[in-house]
């Protein structure tokens, strides 16, 4: 049987000072995507977190293509397995200084920056226009700091994509883009996305789905 992408085993840990606990298996298969759904606060956000290795696990385990993340340095398992949060990170300096900045990390200084054109595609497929690259990011809107944060993700080129509430900030006609551009970047290589989402409608745009329900029904 082949091994899925990414996979998770009883992963566990403490939400809240009332003592609510997350304890979660699941898997997304490559080509998938695989939506987290539940309740507020049953914990949708922090499995992200811990996926992406940016909270701890009590316990548990995860595998990204039958490899542990015990047998992985965490820097390297979050090249791999990238997580886009709700609220948007932007930092001082131009959009493109932004969307570059990760590639001054000394774990890809061997790995050359994306080509120009790489980084304008993206802005055209989710309908942005190539002269936001020299505007400063801090005065980026809320809809527009979201993708850039995906396309920040997008040019490290992971294995699987984390991604909370990621529309949030659209409306329908980008909602819409962002659709196809995530449809096409899942099928392109052996990806996955695990994706958090309040809206059902989300769901329905993407053929190869799965839905993993954590918290109370």
């Amino acid at each position: 049987m082949e091994t899925a992408l990414l996979s998770f085993q009883d992963l566990t840990r403490t939400l809240d000072d009332e003592g609510r606990i997350l304890k979660v298996s699941g898997k997304v298969e490559t080509g998938q995507v695989l939506f987290v759904q539940g309740p507020s606060g049953a914990g949708k956000s922090t499995l992200l977190r811990i996926l992406g290795r940016l909270l701890t696990a009590t316990a548990g385990e995860a595998w990204l293509q039958g490899c542990s993340w015990k047998d992985m340095p965490a820097p390297h398992w979050r090249l791999k397995v990238q997580y886009v949060s709700q609220k948007p990170v932007v930092f001082d300096g131009t959009v493109e200084d932004n969307l570059l900045m990760p590639f001054n990390f000394k774990l890809l200084n061997q790995k050359p920056s994306p080509p120009r054109e790489q980084v304008k595609d993206y802005l055209e497929r989710l309908q942005l226009p190539a002269g936001l690259l020299e505007q400063p990011a801090k005065t980026l809107s809320g809809g527009e700091a979201a993708r850039i944060a995906l396309i920040r993700a997008l040019l490290l080129d992971p294995a699987v994509l984390l991604l909370d509430e990621p529309t949030a900030y659209l409306d329908e006609d980008n909602r819409q883009h962002l659709f196809t551009l995530l449809n096409r970047w899942v099928a392109e290589k052996p990806r996955a996305i695990v994706m958090v989402s309040h809206n059902e409608q989300d769901l329905l745009a993407f053929p190869q789905h799965n839905s993993l329900f954590i918290g109370r029904r």
